[in-house]
């Protein structure tokens, strides 16, 4: 080959690997890029930063994270938070949605501005199903959002020595209102009839101010086991609150106790369950975590004035219900699609990723330190299998068994509808009616009287 020719071949070969170069350039520049719709991007507790590299190196494309509570000075509400959401769908601005209670959802769920995903989901059947159940009231049985983990789940906790030395069988993994309520009539009338130094159950519903009651805990717990709390299908008092309301009217009268009364008031969140001398305590799963996981209840007895005593012989039962059937009380938070994006393909791929066992076990790996969508410190992932769950109760000690958590049927349902005006309102009237029932100043059904007379 002449000089000639091997100069004008090597130019060639130099010509095109300066050309490969630069597309390749191009093309990283021009890398794919998804929006991700997040609440409280700057919140540090999310941890974004970590979540936007993850799903940038998993799929090579690029993550742009929009806040979805406004930002331009105007007070914060649920209706604002609602209105930008569904003003930031509607433009097309978003790809992905995330990290919302399912309330917020409706409007977009109504005028079908999120993508039907009821057959593009892969792993559906190994997703917890009350959380799956969900997902479908709320999508009138179609799936346009779900959530990556089940936030806050709420428990009964049962002290078994006092069971077994009252004699009293325990309860159910889901009792319903009579069976609840029966079981803490025997209690009861075991305790007598020994002269035992327990209650059956630790249940604050009163605060130091002589006519609050505390509603927003104890009573909303239970609210969650409804369709809705006291609203549907524009009716006030439904027939399932009212019977709700009464199961709940029964243990404040009976059983409730004010914060004053526990130890002068130094227990914080019912936690005098510790103590040993309550037969029951309602809780959320944090403390559950609090009772159950060694390694957190170590570190969180390290850090707080009030040690809490972990070596109680516990059993786990879920918030009684009207019909005794597997539903359990579980907050949500949401993972959805908008209908108008242009990235469906790639936005699917981001879904099913956060839906699979890669993605559950890096969060259990990293438990409370790898969870982007909830608030909550102990989540549990929506995907299960026998590794997840294995990997949940490796914390546990034989104190519980995960596997009890995804043993559903039916999940809460409350969050999926938009929330009714004049709740507030609304929560002040009940918190009346159960002062009066606590008080004695009204029987159960004289107050769910009075409250359908003002809400009306």
């Amino acid at each position: 080959m002449s000089n000639l020719k091997k100069l004008k071949y090597t130019s060639l070969i130099l010509a095109m690997t300066l050309i490969l170069a630069y597309l390749i350039f191009i093309n990283e520049d021009k890398k794919l890029s998804v929006s991700i719709g997040l609440p409280e991007i700057n919140n540090a507790f999310y941890n974004y930063a970590e979540l936007q590299m993850d799903l940038e190196q998993k799929f090579n494309i690029n993550i742009n994270l929009v806040e979805l509570y406004p930002q331009n000075g105007i007070a914060l509400t649920e209706q604002t938070v609602i209105d930008n959401i569904y003003q930031k769908t509607k433009n097309g601005e978003l790809d992905i949605i995330a990290g919302l209670t399912p309330n917020k959802m409706a409007p977009l769920v109504e005028d079908g501005l999120l993508l039907d995903m009821t057959d593009k989901i892969l792993n559906i059947n190994n997703l917890h199903k009350g959380v799956l159940n969900s997902s479908l009231k709320g999508g009138d049985g179609k799936i346009y959002y779900i959530s990556p983990v089940v936030k806050n789940i709420y428990f009964v906790l049962q002290n078994k020595k006092i069971f077994d030395e009252m004699k009293v069988a325990l309860l159910p993994l889901y009792p319903d209102y009579d069976e609840f309520l029966n079981t803490l009539t025997r209690l009861q009338s075991s305790m007598e009839q020994k002269k035992a130094a327990y209650e059956p159950i630790a249940l604050a519903v009163k605060n130091f101010d002589e006519y609050e009651l505390f509603i927003g805990s104890q009573f909303r717990m239970f609210g969650y086991n409804l369709e809705t709390p006291f609203y549907k299908d524009g009716q006030f008092m439904n027939n399932e609150w009212k019977e709700f309301y009464k199961f709940f009217a029964t243990l404040v009268r009976d059983y409730g106790k004010g914060y004053d009364e526990y130890e002068n008031g130094i227990y914080f969140a019912d936690n005098i369950f510790t103590n040993g001398n309550y037969a029951m305590m309602i809780c959320n799963s944090l403390n559950m975590e609090i009772y159950s996981n060694d390694s957190f209840n170590e570190k969180f007895n390290s850090q707080s004035p009030i040690k809490l005593n972990a070596a109680l012989p516990l059993e786990v039962s879920f918030l009684p219900n009207k019909k005794g059937e597997k539903m359990q009380n579980i907050r949500q938070s949401t993972l959805a699609i908008s209908a108008k994006s242009y990235n469906k393909k790639v936005s699917l791929k981001i879904i099913n990723y956060i839906l699979s066992e890669e993605y559950a076990l890096k969060m259990l790996e990293h438990r409370g330190e790898y969870d982007h969508f909830s608030t909550y410190p102990f989540s549990y992932p929506t995907f299960y299998n026998e590794n997840t769950v294995a990997t949940l109760n490796k914390a546990y000690n034989k104190n519980f068994d995960a596997s009890k958590i995804y043993d559903t049927q039916n999940g809460s349902a409350v969050e999926t509808y938009p929330i009714p005006e004049k709740y507030n309102e609304f929560d002040v009237v009940v918190n009346k009616a159960l002062g009066d029932v606590y008080y004695h100043n009204k029987t159960i059904d004289e107050s769910y009287e009075f409250i359908l007379n003002v809400v009306k």
